[in-house]
């Protein structure tokens, strides 16, 4: 905020000492305007920097499927245990990107949020379906792909996020 204040302060002091030919009444809208427009402009890059460094923080707290150490397990247990927590907390993301996600949002932008739900619900049932023979071989078979699918989900919310913030301005606000 000071930054906002201090860029401002030195904006309107530069309009002012450029503009030696106009009266002081001229000078003095010239320069609101100017500061109304400067402020504006480091209003939105700021925005867009939080913005973005909130998205980016999130992807960081979140730990991908891959690096658990349940993905590594041949501890069934531990392994169910920390696919349920990491669908759990993707439901959270997928449920929080709906949440900021007003109705007026394009209809593909809401069809790819129908598509996370679907692709979380999928892996769910794929989870509870796995068999302690199938569970064994990490390599090929189910327990693969629901690994596999996983990331796949990761990525897909990172990209659902990307695309609220190429959404219209005024949509996801």
């Amino acid at each position: 905020m000071k930054h906002i204040l201090t860029t401002t302060i030195l904006v309107a002091t530069a309009f002012v000492a450029q503009a030696n030919e106009k009266s002081i009444t001229e000078k003095a809208r010239d320069t609101a305007g100017a500061v109304v427009g400067k402020t504006r402009e480091v209003a939105r890059d700021t925005k867009d920097l939080v913005v973005g460094a909130a998205r980016h923080a999130g992807r960081a707290t979140r730990e991908a499927w891959g690096k658990t150490k349940a993905y590594v397990s041949d501890d069934m247990p531990v392994y169910h245990g920390g696919a349920n927590a990491t669908l759990a907390s993707l439901a959270r993301e997928i449920a929080g990107l709906k949440a900021q996600t007003p109705n007026s949002a394009p209809a593909y932008f809401r069809t790819r949020l129908l598509a996370l739900d679907e692709q979380h619900e999928h892996l769910a049932k794929r989870l509870a379906l796995l068999s302690p023979e199938q569970f064994k071989d990490r390599a090929s078979g189910p327990r693969y792909d629901f690994d596999q699918c996983v990331g796949d989900l990761e990525q897909a919310i990172d990209q659902a996020n990307d695309g609220a913030g190429t959404l219209p301005s005024g949509v996801l606000e």
